[in-house]
């Protein structure tokens, strides 16, 4: 009886094993075939460095963009715009909401205000000595913007690159996926209005026109 016993235990304790070996292979083979969210590609841009890189320049340059634009709608008396611009602003400021949202609401604010400040900023327009004040306020901004948004290029193929190395990626970053494709039109939009916006102010005399036409150099 006791070698019964002990021959059932014997069983007992052989299974136990192969079945919690088999276990311990099948989560490691498991855990190498899933994609991470965040490593390294093969290419070896890592997603979350690449995100970090592109999100800092890109929301530090486009909040500058548009706080000079909030400021050249007031000097164009585009009351409307400007406040919309600042709802934009606050929104895209605002750490609780999704940042892919934000980046979005920035996105499509800085493209359609430059359309609309390129339209309106005619020579008669922002002549006034009202509205040079709100120019001249505007030309700090602008310049910052308009350097920082140059830059982001390449961080946005990076971005984008390591998206698409990431088979998980492109579910969490939709609204990246979405954007990062276009930002070289963006910033050519950009840089074109920047320049306008700069040498407006210089044709009118607006202050600080000198010393943004010097920050911009040979852009």
């Amino acid at each position: 009886m006791i070698m019964k016993i002990n021959i059932f235990k014997t069983v007992v304790i052989l299974i136990f094993f192969t079945i919690s070996t088999f276990s311990n292979v099948s989560a490691i083979d498991l855990k190498k075939k899933l994609p991470k969210i965040g490593g390294s590609s093969d290419s070896g841009i890592n997603l979350d460095d690449a995100k970090t890189n592109f999100t800092k320049i890109f929301f530090e340059s486009a909040l500058d963009y548009m706080e000079a634009q909030f400021h050249l709608f007031n000097a164009l008396e585009m009351n409307d715009e400007a406040n919309k611009t600042r709802k934009s602003i606050d929104f895209v400021k605002d750490s609780k909401k999704k940042e892919g949202k934000r980046l979005t609401n920035a996105f499509n604010t800085v493209s359609d205000n430059s359309t609309a400040i390129e339209g309106a900023l005619t020579k008669e327009a922002a002549n006034s000595a009202e509205a040079k004040v709100h120019y001249a306020k505007a030309l700090p901004f602008a310049v910052k913007g308009l350097l920082g948004t140059v830059q982001l290029p390449p961080e946005a193929k990076s971005l984008l690159d390591s998206i698409k190395a990431d088979k998980m990626a492109a579910l969490k970053l939709g609204a990246f996926v979405k954007v990062l494709p276009k930002i070289p039109e963006y910033v050519k939009n950009a840089t074109t209005v920047g320049k306008l916006i700069v040498s407006g102010a210089k044709s009118r005399d607006v202050e600080g026109a000198e010393d943004a036409t010097s920050q911009l150099g040979d852009l």
